[in-house]
């Protein structure tokens, strides 16, 4: 089962032709001192996939300023791979632009100590993180070393993980960041947080690039009329037709649809955002939800390591 603090937010809705989306609950205000205008953002309580349309908009407010911003987590009392990491990605993108960037951190015991084990703190003051542990690691380029690093933590220090299901971590891993070095075109390269989570002993990863976003990638070559479709259709034939995004006699070729395979084979769930779409699949059923536009595109994988394999073709296993 997926931890409930994971789930929909209400902003998470599937999509309803018809009926307006809501206006993201984020609360944009401005401190002000002797010297300086600084625009807080407040996040919410909740700074997971679930909540990812809040953050995008944060993220998105947050990428419009020009001035000095304050990423305030005072209220947050959960996060999850895709929070932390798109947060992240902010801090990133500002960063490498020269604007000042500061982060409030959380009030709640829990989550202020998440923030730290993970390294977000660190990170947002600009410090290194990522070297030789599972924090928060900025990527400019392809790192064996790290991957391999990652896959060996996971596999020494998590309950059931296995040889086979450490091997998918690897190759799912070595895929998105290939993907995001080959096509993405980001200024920042990406940021990665991977995760185990004792309470629903699944392994959670999270790989975001701020580039050009999966539907423009695809877009550029004209495959399948793709250009044609909206960003929700041009990522969910990304995910689900055979051997468009694979890699054909390449180490890491697998492809967004075996990707996906292999991880909902696994009670796993992948979930993608990329420009203004965000899609998630849960064993064989696919949810479409709206999203802000995100400039990029943001990936999560959540699987259960010690989850039984079905041998049946095409068989899916329920939650």
């Amino acid at each position: 089962m997926l931890d409930p603090l994971e789930g929909e937010s209400s902003h998470d809705r599937p999509w309803v032709i018809g009926v307006a989306e809501g206006v993201a609950e984020v609360d944009f205000g401005r401190a002000n001192d002797d010297h300086a205008c600084v625009l807080r953002l407040k996040l919410p309580a909740r700074a997971t996939v679930g909540e990812s349309y809040q953050l995008i908009e944060l993220c998105n407010e947050a990428e419009r300023e020009v001035g000095e911003v304050e990423i305030d987590c005072s209220h947050t009392k959960v996060f999850g791979p895709f929070g932390v990491a798109l947060i992240a990605s902010v801090f990133s993108t500002r960063r490498k632009s020269g604007r000042p960037t500061g982060l409030t951190p959380p009030h709640d015991p829990d989550a202020s100590a998440f923030a730290q084990e993970v390294g977000l703190t660190k990170f947002a003051a600009g410090h290194p993180t990522g070297l030789r542990t599972l924090e928060l690691r900025e990527m400019t380029a392809l790192d064996a070393v790290y991957t391999d690093s990652v896959t060996s933590m996971l596999t020494h220090g998590v309950p059931g993980m296995t040889s086979e299901s450490s091997y998918t971590i690897l190759l799912c891993l070595n895929e998105l960041l290939q993907n995001v070095f080959e096509w993405s075109e980001s200024p920042i390269g990406c940021v990665v947080l991977a995760r185990w989570y004792k309470k629903t002993r699944s392994v959670r990863l999270a790989v975001i690039d701020r580039g050009i976003g999966i539907p423009a990638a695809l877009r550029r070559e004209r495959i399948r009329a793709l250009h044609r479709q909206s960003d929700a259709d041009v990522i969910e034939a990304a995910v689900t037709a055979p051997r468009l995004t694979s890699r054909a006699n390449q180490v890491g070729g697998l492809g967004l649809k075996t990707i996906r395979e292999t991880v909902c084979s696994r009670r796993g769930r992948l979930t993608i955002v990329s420009l203004a779409a965000k899609l998630t699949w849960s064993g064989d059923r696919l949810s479409r939800f709206k999203s802000p536009p995100l400039r990029g595109t943001a990936i999560e994988i959540d699987f259960r390591p010690d989850a039984e394999v079905p041998d049946e073709p095409g068989h899916t296993p329920l939650f």
